[in-house]
């Protein structure tokens, strides 16, 4: 799954705001495995917590990840 939405984030326009959860977990798998630059941002207003997921590119080592089609397409570890 993880290398599906790498190449969907890679096709889409950047920056990109995510607001689905499952997005936004994705995007900090990639980002911690070094395949994205992007950030993540939370707030709480009147005790009501949201999170947004910021991607801003793939860099060089998720385009290599696509290249070679990766080693674990999962975003789980």
């Amino acid at each position: 799954m993880c290398i599906e939405f790498l190449d969907r984030l890679s096709r889409s326009k950047a920056p990109l705001t995510l607001t689905q959860p499952d997005e936004i977990n994705n995007l900090v798998v990639l980002r911690a495995a070094g395949f994205v630059a992007a950030f993540t941002l939370r707030s709480v207003r009147d005790g009501e917590s949201r999170e947004w997921g910021r991607f801003l590119t793939v860099t060089p080592a998720g385009r290599a990840a696509l290249a070679d089609g990766s080693r674990s397409s999962t975003c789980d570890g």
